[in-house]
């Protein structure tokens, strides 16, 4: 790991160039950045914890590309800070950073061992979910906190802002190399970098100064739109895209929604196929969009003038494709000589300098087109239909298939992403258990490998599916039903290793009688309670016996290795009926602190990101006056009690009705409205009628995400 630079500031341009900086951090921050807590009187030290909170500042706003008022929230800097000074907090990306600044207006400030100690404790706190020993301004953003580590694919960077031109020793460079070897099990979860004084007044510069990129697009195989604005659109050698991004960088991407993600998921496969198979890359892609301010259209021959053009752009900026961009960039890193053998289509259009709405909404329509997942390819599969029709024939329930289908209430069926996971968790295999918990998409993988082939060839029967997701979900409640005797580790684990507790519990009975139909299944779900509370409490002990009371929970957790050596303690222990350990008391929770301030329902789910754009939601009166008034209304048209989840503060549910937006409450009383009921009461809890599979409604999903310690949840929104 090595720091972001490399050069030094001389010492007689040191105080000069602080007090530009200062003056900047000022200016950008001053009517933001909260010192009241400094109760020193001398003007010395306020100005500089002024100075240090607003570097944090800066570096909020650089990472999470935010307001200054925004990135000013986000300091955190204070008692029980932990060595966080700042937590910048990516938007459309699961990435956090752990901002800690130090400033010095000599421009001399360094940092040493015990400082960077501190931070990596504040990470360990983050890690255990120990959210209670926090600062509140720590604890005010522990919603989004916990939404961006819940993430499968979420990752940490700790960020040392230091106003100073010295290098950091080897011995802080090898704490911090530690603890990313120690988190860093499943892959690159956690990195670190330094911002030194060179790299500081760099940013500084590049935000007053706004430079124009300017583009030559050379297209073949190009088609003028004769719209209201010129429009370009035409073949691109991959190779010429991958020299935009290594001139332009992110600059490239200036109106674009969000910069480029890296090297994720989907991008890898783009990578691959750039790598592999080029000559398909132009049909597996949806191409890249340029806004652009002035174009100059310059034909390569005269006498062929629809040949090949070479377009001159001005004040371009791509706003749709920047994942594509970052892959070919990529591409034509690994491997050039075959890489550079695909083609992209890029289209081109002219917007001009002056008009800000219709780039605003291009970008806007460019970045909201539904997306194909890889669970999406399963309803081709006619494994998937025969299933579907076991459990219509053999159980006389619903079993959903289709992303965008309604799934079924948990009486009435399952999804096959339910079955799915509940099937990870029965098989022997602790392996698949982790692809679950870890991104439930790595369940569709196919080949001999693959989760997919694995838990659906063979078919699995009906009934085994269907005992399995009841099996789960027992195991899931009683965790929930028991959430609040836990705090710290013990609450991290649980939330965490649900999934494993649940695999411990499968392996523990056995799958001797999942698929006998005389078998007495009720009696095995009444078990659950007490099976589920030992497992934990077994689990809990293994972790913290085997990797110590300071291990970090999600990284254990997401080790395939770690989680299969503690299945394998775990069920020994149960198997040789070695007492049920006691959880320490320290990781009992103690009684909630008294609040004033209230949390809504949707604000919580929306902050955590528990529920995704599109998931389905069902209208479900909750008293038997409701459904008598409104039955008769909702039955004329099923969409009458169906919405579309949207991460939206105020207006979440996308009615399938009439394809308008409501808060839950506004939606009730609407559909009573429409229903004509005539004594509807005035007040009403909606969240509570708005049920989302099989997580129950919309407050109890919220409800799951908070702890014991946090704010109730006010059901009225």
């Amino acid at each position: 790991m090595s720091t972001t630079g490399s050069s030094r500031t001389g010492k007689t341009q040191v105080p000069r160039q602080a007090r530009l900086v200062e003056t900047a951090l000022r200016n950008q921050f001053g009517p933001h950045i909260d010192i009241s807590d400094i109760t020193n009187p001398s003007p010395v030290e306020r100005d500089r914890a002024f100075a240090s909170r607003a570097l944090a500042a800066l570096i909020v706003r650089d990472k999470a590309g935010c307001t200054p008022a925004e990135a000013a929230a986000m300091v955190v800097d204070g008692r029980n800070d932990y060595g966080i000074d700042a937590v910048a907090i990516g938007d459309g990306t699961p990435h956090l950073w752990l901002v800690q600044a130090k400033w010095n207006h000599r421009g001399e400030a360094g940092i040493g061992v015990a400082d960077v100690l501190k931070i990596i404790d504040g990470l360990r706190k983050l890690d255990h979910q120990e959210y209670s020993k926090l600062n509140p301004k720590l604890q005010a953003l522990e919603g989004r906190v916990r939404a961006v580590l819940d993430q499968p694919h979420a990752r940490i960077t700790i960020v040392l802002a230091l106003y100073g031109s010295q290098q950091v020793s080897d011995d802080v460079v090898n704490r911090l190399d530690d603890v990313c070897g120690e988190f860093n099990t499943l892959g690159t979860a956690l990195t670190w970098e330094v911002r030194l004084a060179p790299q500081i007044w760099q940013q500084i510069q590049s935000e007053i100064s706004e430079p124009t990129v300017d583009l030559t697009v050379g297209m073949t195989d190009w088609y003028r739109y004769p719209g209201p604005h010129d429009a370009y659109s035409g073949c691109v050698p991959v190779g010429d895209v991958a020299a935009w991004a290594q001139e332009h960088g992110d600059q490239l991407l200036s109106r674009n929604i969000r910069r480029s993600l890296g090297l994720t998921q989907v991008n890898q496969s783009l990578v691959e196929t750039l790598t592999t198979d080029p000559q398909m890359f132009f049909y597996f892609n949806n191409g890249i969009t340029v806004l652009c301010d002035e174009l100059k259209a310059v034909p390569f021959s005269r006498s062929a003038p629809h040949g090949a053009v070479s377009l001159q752009l001005r004040g371009a900026s791509v706003v749709n494709g920047a994942q594509t961009v970052s892959a070919v960039a990529e591409a034509m890193i690994t491997n050039p000589e075959v890489a550079a053998n695909a083609m992209v289509n890029v289209r081109v259009i002219v917007t001009g300098a002056e008009d800000v709405a219709l780039p605003n909404a291009i970008t806007k329509a460019n970045n909201t087109q539904n997306h194909v997942e890889r669970r999406d390819y399963v309803a081709l599969d006619p494994v998937q239909a025969g299933i579907r029709d076991d459990f219509r024939l053999t159980l006389q329930k619903t079993y959903v298939i289709k992303r965008g289908e309604l799934d079924p209430a948990p009486d009435a069926g399952c999804s096959v992403v339910q079955a799915a996971i509940a099937l990870a968790c029965a098989h022997h295999n602790t392996e698949l258990t982790v692809r679950a918990k870890r991104d439930p998409d790595l369940l569709w993988e196919e080949g001999p490998r693959g989760a997919y082939t694995l838990l659906f060839s063979p078919p699995p029967t009906a009934l085994e599916i269907w005992r399995s997701a009841l099996l789960l979900r027992a195991v899931q409640e009683a965790l929930h039903e028991k959430r609040a005797e836990r705090e710290g580790r013990a609450a991290s684990i649980a939330e965490h290793g649900d999934l494993l507790i649940a695999h411990l519990v499968f392996q523990h009975i056995g799958r001797d009688d999942v698929d006998d139909i005389d078998a007495d299944w009720d009696n095995v779900l009444a078990q659950m309670p007490a099976l589920t509370a030992e497992v934990t409490a077994r689990l809990i002990k293994n972790i913290d016996d085997t990797y110590g009371t300071t291990s970090f929970i999600g990284s254990t957790l997401g080790s395939p290795d770690r989680s299969r050596k503690l299945a394998l303690q775990t069920l020994a222990d149960m198997g040789k009926g070695a007492p049920v350990p006691v959880i320490p008391e320290g990781y009992q929770a103690k009684l909630p602190r008294q609040r004033t301030r209230r949390r809504n329902t949707v604000s919580i789910v929306v902050d955590s990101g528990r529920i995704k754009d599109g998931a389905s939601l069902t209208y479900q009166p909750s008293s038997e006056n409701e459904r008598a008034a409104v039955a008769t209304w909702l039955a004329e048209n099923d969409r009458r009690s169906r919405a579309t989840w949207v991460n939206h503060r105020s207006r979440p549910l996308l009615w399938a009705y009439d394809g308008k937006q409501y808060s839950p409450t506004g939606l009730v009383h609407h559909i009573w409205s429409e229903a004509k009921w005539e004594q509807a009461p005035v007040a009403v809890q909606g969240p509570v009628r708005w049920q989302v599979g099989d997580m129950g409604s919309l407050v109890s999903v919220a409800e799951s995400v908070l702890r014991s310690e946090e704010l109730p949840v006010d059901g009225d929104l």
